[in-house]
């Protein structure tokens, strides 16, 4: 299980394991009070050089691990919330990708999942352009740009 905190991706990679994550009050899944630490999980984010410690826990009641991860980023995407979206807005547009240290298929594929999302969960929203569906898609916890429907 994820759970999003305010950290900085910088911060974090700075000082390592060392960093000082915030111990969630409650498990998330079940609201057992206990949490203990359970390690860290290694994870690689776009203009990082090498892997980002998350801290995990685990829950004793529910037997859940709890994966800390900045709120800047969507779960499972390396690249952060900003630049995905300054990207397709750039592109969408212009009619153009920016120049980016980012790999054109991967623009295109998140161009091209942002339009299935919104077809699949936004009928509506369409007709207001693929920005708005991505705050929208956001907004309401779903991640824009994710492969699964």
């Amino acid at each position: 299980m994820i759970y999003f905190v305010s950290a900085l991706l910088k911060d974090i990679f700075e000082q390592g394991k060392d960093y000082p994550w915030a111990r969630p009050a409650a498990c998330p899944e079940c609201g057992h009070y206990r949490l203990w630490g359970h390690g860290f999980a290694a994870r690689y984010f776009h203009g990082y050089p090498c892997c980002l410690y998350l801290k995990c826990y685990r829950c004793p009641s529910c037997k859940r691990v709890i994966t800390l991860r900045p709120d800047s980023h969507f779960s499972r995407i390396r690249s952060s919330r900003e630049t995905i979206r300054s990207h397709l807005e750039q592109r969408l547009d212009y009619g153009r990708w920016p120049r980016s240290t980012l790999s054109r298929p991967c623009l295109r594929h998140w161009l091209t999942n942002l339009a299935r999302q919104t077809l699949a969960r936004l009928t509506d929203s369409w007709k207001d352009g693929l920005i708005s569906a991505f705050d929208r898609l956001a907004a309401i916890g779903f991640t824009p740009i994710a492969r699964t429907i």
